[in-house]
């Protein structure tokens, strides 16, 4: 039976059925509203991801160094983040509150009722990661379940359709008509972190 990989939840609409130029270097890596996430904390959540093998992302370990990223798994990634930012902000204004139940729906959502492979694939994260990426998913959960399907809808659209959504331009663009993450220019070469943290690209940008 094929082994089946944890995806990142882009679109929870889609899935959940509840009933109800260069920047500089102090840029951040993505911006959603106040919220601001480091160049640094996307590459984590990055490596976080390419490094779990029970994920899509995977990357096998070895080859030449340093570490580099494949641009896809980069622009999945931001998009996964910009959406959780959202959901978070959107708990926090309807005055939810997270608890263990909506922990529990996070994960069946998370492997489709198979909570067997949970404790293996989110094993593959760190600790710290692996938690807060579950709350994320619950909050999610408890946003769409509040408002209710027509009224999550069209918070969520008019939320990407905004203007306060901004990504480094070394990870590309967002577009607010297509609410996605636009890769750079050009070709589509792996973003490579340094020693130091800071992002470099093939041509030095």
């Amino acid at each position: 039976m094929p082994r089946r990989l944890l995806t990142p939840v882009l679109a929870i609409a889609a899935v959940l059925a509840l009933g109800a130029g260069c920047a500089d270097d102090v840029s951040p890596g993505v911006r959603v509203g106040d919220a601001k996430i480091s160049v640094d904390d996307v590459l984590d959540e990055v490596a976080e991801w390419t490094g779990n093998e029970a994920t899509s992302f995977y990357q096998e370990p070895g080859g030449e160094a340093p570490v580099t990223y494949p641009m896809e798994a980069v622009d999945a990634l931001v998009q996964q983040r910009i959406e959780l930012e959202l959901h978070n902000q959107q708990f926090e204004a309807l005055e939810l509150r997270l608890d263990d139940t909506l922990r529990e729906q996070a994960l069946q959502l998370l492997f489709q009722g198979d909570l067997s492979i949970a404790e293996q694939a989110l094993g593959g994260f760190s600790d710290g990661y692996a938690a807060s990426y579950v709350d994320d998913i619950a909050r999610q959960i408890a946003v769409q379940t509040t408002l209710g399907d027509a009224a999550y809808a069209e918070w969520r659209a008019e939320a990407l359709g905004g203007d306060d959504i901004e990504v480094n331009p070394r990870f590309g663009s967002w577009s607010s008509d297509t609410q996605t993450v636009v890769g750079p220019e050009g070709p589509r070469d792996p973003v490579q972190p340094s020693p130091g943290g800071e992002l470099l690209t093939p041509e030095g940008q």
